[in-house]
């Protein structure tokens, strides 16, 4: 069975010979690991690790966006970074936000969008062709649309619910110039890629620990008519949604379902409302789950005994029937141990399904 043989199939909620394996870390912790096993690149490691998943993704051709020496970088949108922390304990932080304190809905037409002419979508054969025996997906970043994550980054995380609720005219026109930019990209995408693409992958965070942070409501009148456009052409050519999100996004979960999300990622189980025994019982036959093993407390902080313990107890009630591919809870962080990582596929290939 082909990587890509297992993961459709365990989406058809059927058994595969073994559960799928996902992979989602900083940067930063992928090199460690690189470095700790002596890989060159990140294939040599999903290799070892038998991921099943691969990503692709347009090259960037435009402006440099990345300043290590000052330590500072910008992504496609205008959203400035630095580079903060000590050691191998650094991230980056939002510096600025360019459209903070804007309401006036005449300044968005003033704004420097990304436009498609920043990439080159020509790449992408070769890659889609290298990875034909894998499950592949839109890379995380740039190439998975999203809609609420790239508006809070623009205008503030902390003014995003006043701005959507007290000034509407700008936060609709706000959303009318991030969802033109994705479909002419998703448009490009595919035009190269057609139907050998598996995944597109929507990175959006509806929910936070402790639940949602947008209402059903929301979701059903700005969110999914966006979702519906992006998906036109994906759905034409049979490419499975894969939705991303975190927190406690229980009660979001009918309306990812009718929405067509095939996968939710990342299953983050410590937070409200996402227990994996009642996720299973009450979505298991509608969806797939992808993520589950709690990457702060058990991968982070815990033990490799501990960390198989944990798998076994996941796989027992998740991977039953299919329907599960297992990952981190959240991205792989750079404290996070090696070894842990390690034993978290370790167990999972030892893990049989019961007769």
């Amino acid at each position: 069975m082909t990587n890509k043989e297992r993961v459709l199939k365990t989406l058809n909620h059927e058994q595969p010979d073994r559960v799928p394996f996902f992979y989602w870390g900083v940067p930063e912790f992928t090199t460690k690991m690189m470095n700790h096993f002596g890989f060159s690149t990140r294939d040599e490691l999903l290799e070892f690790l038998d991921v099943d998943f691969r990503w692709v993704e347009p090259d960037y051709i435009g402006p440099e966006l990345i300043n290590l020496a000052e330590g500072r970088k910008k992504d496609i949108w205008g959203v400035e970074y630095q580079l903060v922390g000590r050691g191998d304990l650094k991230y980056w932080d939002i510096l600025s936000s360019p459209l903070k304190g804007v309401t006036d809905p005449v300044a968005l037409d003033d704004y420097t969008w990304p436009t498609i002419g920043l990439f080159d979508f020509s790449v992408l054969d070769a890659q889609v062709e290298k990875y034909k025996d894998f499950a592949i997906m839109t890379a995380p970043g740039f190439s998975s649309p999203g809609l609420f994550r790239i508006i809070k980054r623009l205008i503030g995380q902390d003014e995003f619910l006043d701005v959507m609720m007290y000034h509407p005219k700008f936060f609709n026109h706000l959303i009318d110039k991030v969802s033109e930019f994705y479909e002419r990209f998703i448009e490009a995408f595919f035009e190269v890629t057609g139907s050998r693409v598996d995944f597109i992958r929507f990175s959006d965070d509806f929910g936070s620990p402790d639940g949602l942070i947008v209402s059903n409501e929301t979701w059903a009148e700005v969110v999914k008519p966006v979702y519906d456009r992006f998906l036109q052409i994906p759905r034409k050519l049979g490419v499975k949604f894969y939705m991303h999100s975190c927190g406690g996004v229980r009660k979001l979960l009918p309306e990812f379902i009718t929405t067509g999300a095939d996968v939710l990622d990342p299953m983050q189980t410590r937070a409200v409302g996402m227990s994996p025994q009642g996720l299973k019982k009450d979505f298991g036959r509608y969806i797939t789950f992808c993520g589950g093993l709690d990457e702060e407390m058990l991968l982070r902080k815990s033990t490799p005994s501990r960390v198989k313990e944990g798998v076994n107890e996941l796989l027992d009630i998740m991977a039953p029937e299919g329907g599960f591919i297992l990952g981190p809870s959240h991205k792989y962080k750079v404290e996070t141990p090696v070894e842990n990582v390690v034993a978290m596929y370790e167990a999972a290939r030892e893990w049989k399904y019961k007769v």
